[in-house]
């Protein structure tokens, strides 16, 4: 019985998947009083392992990729010049984040920064719903004042409760799920203050709480594009 439960909930475990990209920006934070308003889309690849079930392989791993095109909107301002809180809305997954930064390391002649980005989101799909905790620490080197190479790792925490459409009476298939990863990017800006950035981001399902535990390890791969503007105060 818990092979063919497996079995009949791999179909939905993209909406189990249906996480974002965490690292949209760089370790670089707004001066007082500054704003940027940014737009972000991205092709998402998702990949499972193979699952077994008491020694009995029920699914072979799979591996698919998908456009997002909906864009994610984020909005920031700087609080103080090492400060700054903001809001992220993903249209295409529901998603709503409130976010902060702050930089707590700014050296190299301001060429070297290093970031926290802490992020509190909720979920609101018709069929997947529930809170994300994300915490990533950014990395941020300028090699030029309109260039800047930027990364680093992250961990997330996703709580999900599933509509009983997609439940049986044998298995709740809602949960909790530990992700960790990474993301590296490049950002271009000009002195008018847009700016793009192209981006990798690399999460894994690390562990998982649930009626069902032994659900296949989830990767996911985005590649990302994030252009804005900033505006309001300068340096």
């Amino acid at each position: 019985m818990r092979a063919l439960q497996a079995v009949g909930i791999i179909g939905v475990l993209p909406l189990l998947a249906c996480q974002t990209p965490a690292i949209l920006r760089t370790a670089r934070t707004l001066p007082e009083g500054a704003f940027d308003i940014s737009a972000s889309v991205n092709i998402t690849n998702v990949s499972t392992d193979q699952v077994s079930v008491d020694g009995v392989v029920v699914t072979r791993d799979s591996d698919f990729t998908y456009p997002n095109l909906t864009p994610e909107l984020l909005l920031n301002y700087g609080v103080s010049n090492d400060f700054e809180v903001g809001g992220k809305l993903s249209l295409g997954s529901g998603l709503f984040e409130a976010n902060a930064k702050y930089r707590f390391v700014h050296a190299a002649d301001g060429a070297l920064h290093v970031a926290a980005a802490p992020s509190v989101a909720y979920r609101a799909l018709f069929l997947v719903n529930g809170p994300v905790f994300t915490l990533p620490l950014l990395l941020t080197y300028d090699v030029s004042p309109g260039v800047s190479f930027s990364g680093g790792p992250l961990v997330s925490y996703a709580a999900y409760d599933v509509a009983d459409t997609l439940e049986d009476d044998e298995a709740d298939i809602g949960g909790n799920t530990l992700y960790a990863g990474g993301a590296v990017g490049v950002e271009f800006r000009t002195r008018r203050g847009f700016h793009i950035m192209p981006s990798l981001e690399l999460q894994r399902s690390l562990s998982r709480s649930g009626e069902i535990e032994d659900l296949p390890s989830i990767n996911l791969l985005f590649f990302s594009v994030t252009a804005g503007f900033a505006g309001g105060a300068r340096d």
